[in-house]
């Protein structure tokens, strides 16, 4: 087991490893962009763009919900423990760098140097004093260490961008285990809500074209929605009222338009279309009494009760906006109201109720029935509804976090290096004395070189004296 940890272990912190996978999920990402992906494509238009057939492939491959398909979430978590994994691997000397760097720098690692130079000098002791004020005139505070009897000036600028790459590790962690998240408990959905009703079920689509239900943590009320438009009649902006009750009272009221959703306990509600419902607000009635007499016209709020001439109310009992008979029960077919049927309940003084129907298309009438009117419904005024779109995205706050990480991070990454001098007074071999200074920089080498070159030539301005190692 030891063994095969260390394999596995070995593999993911490789750079070779980790670069296969952000090409991969660089590959699928760009093939989510080309290919409609559920459920945020219609089921229609995927069915005009894509043959049954291959349609069905794409489904079963999962290539048509890509970005929440289990295949493509593995790789996430295996691209973001390689991530984890070269970090640690990598991170016990970039630490040491920062925290523990070469103060002091000894024959063997002078030689390693990428950039350096000696200056004979006439007086040894000003030596040092010279090479801290030319460091510092190039923005590099120096500080003199002892060892041996020997002394060294060091001196770093903006060490802390070792740190970069381990900023980006970091955003990149943030951003896939935020797509992470929300690809395992995350959710978008759909709710029509008809003005001054509730709702609390959204309907959800997954990845082969189904649907299912899910009901919120909190009911939605619309009480009140509407549309302003351009002259020419299109569409300008849509806006809802929304209330969200829990436990049975308000929590929390917004009007939302496009662009600016109610977010609610990380739900965020955002203003998708708007329609005419199918569920009315009121009902216009011709009321004849049996008994003889002038027919009167009654508008009945859907919830709400109208009087009649003798003293008694009329009420809706029930609206069914398509109905089918079964056992002699009415039942609902659907939410269009394509067949409505309306169940009416006249209330006298004593409080009995007598109960008529009128099914619209096959007897606009309740003649006949056990009523003291005979009554027939004339119109109905119809009452909006605001389509919303439902999304629970708990890892967009990580996202967020690592896309600000980036930013920093490729900031420290191309703006900021670490740059290192040393100099020392050291014997030249001959019985005199030369200043040897040297430097290093973690990345842009050209320009680094630059740099020391233009200290090379303030120093020998300096001391008086020539690149020893030239002359050499």
């Amino acid at each position: 087991m030891k063994s095969v940890w260390t394999k596995v272990y070995q593999t993911l912190s490789s750079v070779k490893t980790g670069i296969s996978l952000i090409i991969l999920v660089g590959v699928f990402s760009a093939i989510g962009t080309v290919i409609l992906q559920r459920p945020t494509s219609e089921p229609d238009v995927l069915q005009r763009n894509y043959t049954p057939e291959t349609l069905a492939i794409l489904d079963r491959l999962g290539l048509t919900d890509i970005f929440h398909a289990w295949w493509f979430l593995v790789l996430l978590c295996l691209f973001c423990l390689c991530l984890i994994f070269v970090s640690i691997d990598r991170w016990p000397n970039a630490w040491k760098v920062y925290a523990k760097p070469v103060r002091f720098a000894t024959a063997p690692f002078r030689v390693g140097l990428p950039q350096s130079v000696k200056i004979p000098v006439r007086n040894p002791n000003e030596a040092l004093s010279v090479a801290g004020r030319v460091f510092a005139r190039f923005g590099i505070k120096a500080q003199s260490t002892t060892q041996n009897g020997e002394s060294c000036l060091f001196g770093e600028t903006q060490k802390f961008s070792v740190f970069a790459v381990y900023i980006v590790h970091m955003s990149l962690l943030c951003i896939f285990a935020g797509y992470i998240l929300d690809g395992v408990v995350g959710y978008r959905g759909n709710i029509a809500v008809p003005e001054g009703e509730v709702r609390n079920t959204i309907t959800l689509r997954d990845n082969k074209g189904g649907e299912s239900k899910k009901v919120l943590p909190f009911s939605i009320r619309c009480d009140s929605a509407g549309m302003e438009s351009y002259a020419d009649g299109s569409p300008k902006k849509w806006w809802s009222k929304l209330t969200l009750l829990e436990n049975g009272k308000e929590a929390v009221s917004k009007t939302i338009i496009v662009n600016d959703p109610l977010t609610y306990k990380g739900i965020r509600l955002y203003q998708a279309s708007m329609g005419q419902s199918s569920t009315p607000k009121t009902l216009s009635f011709d009321a004849a009494p049996v008994k003889g007499g002038d027919p009167v016209r009654l508008e009945v709020p859907l919830n709400g009760k109208a009087a009649l001439p003798d003293g008694e109310t009329l009420s809706v009992l029930r609206w069914v906006p398509d109905y089918y008979i079964q056992d002699n029960e009415v039942f609902n077919k659907s939410d269009e109201a394509e067949n409505p049927a309306v169940q009416l309940g006249v209330t006298n003084a004593n409080g009995e109720v007598k109960k008529a129907w009128i099914l619209y298309r096959q007897a606009n009438t309740t003649e006949g029935q056990d009523a003291p009117y005979v009554f027939s419904l004339k119109e109905a005024t119809w009452s909006q509804y605001t389509g919303l779109e439902v999304s629970h995205q708990p890892g967009q706050f990580g996202v967020w976090i690592g896309v600000v990480l980036m930013a920093i991070g490729l900031v420290i990454a191309f703006y900021t290096q670490h740059n290192r001098v040393w100099a020392m007074v050291l014997d030249d071999g001959q019985g005199g004395k030369v200043l040897w200074a040297g430097g290093t920089s973690n990345k842009n080498r050209d320009r680094f070189q630059a740099k020391f070159e233009q200290i090379k030539a303030a120093l020998q301005q300096e001391l008086g004296g020539t690149d020893a190692n030239k002359e050499s």
